[in-house]
């Protein structure tokens, strides 16, 4: 799972980079160029930079499950015991494994409606788009999965399989 996160981290971070060069050819083409008595018009870029974007958050999610990086309230799991934190994470664990696939369904039946749209300007299959869904909750499944094996695999339990930085200094700081 770490290889294929690193490469999807990659693959991010190149579409996070066209997402900003078709930003940047935008405002150059709708404002500096314009004014420049150019008529030169891109209105391709906003919808690129869109679906770039919405590609980016769906797998983004799906790297961060991997360490547990996923927004939550973590305070009362590490203000209960230990075991009872613990269990409570695992039963949130679950519960987001359950939505994960509830969204995977929704995303294949999105990618399905997708596959006779087009998109406005380039008329890209919306399905490529809609597909994002699908394949940002399926690696988050298996990234949770993966992280509930480490935790359970480890001496440390999920508790401190997610623990960063941030984290501990908050729990020293009310434990001082």
């Amino acid at each position: 799972m770490d290889r294929l996160n690193s490469l999807v981290t990659k693959l991010c971070g190149v579409a996070m980079l066209g997402m900003v060069l078709c930003v940047v050819a935008g405002i150059l083409t709708r404002f500096v160029f314009s004014h420049m008595q150019y008529d030169l018009s891109l209105p391709w870029t906003e919808e690129v930079s869109r679906y770039l974007m919405i590609w980016v958050v769906f797998l983004g999610a799906a790297v961060a499950a991997r360490k547990g990086k996923l927004i939550g309230v973590q305070v009362l799991v590490y203000a209960l015991p230990r075991r009872l934190g613990a269990g409570l994470k695992y039963l949130s664990i679950l519960m987001s494994l359950a939505f994960y696939l509830i969204l995977i369904w929704v995303g294949l039946e999105w990618a399905e409606l997708g596959r006779t749209q087009g998109s406005p300007v380039l008329e890209i299959p919306m399905a490529t788009t809609y597909s994002a869904m699908s394949v940002g909750f399926t690696l988050s499944v298996l990234n949770t999965l993966a992280l509930v094996y480490e935790a359970v695999k480890s001496r440390v339990g999920i508790l401190g399989a997610e623990e960063d930085d941030e984290i501990a200094s908050a729990l020293a700081e009310t434990k001082a």
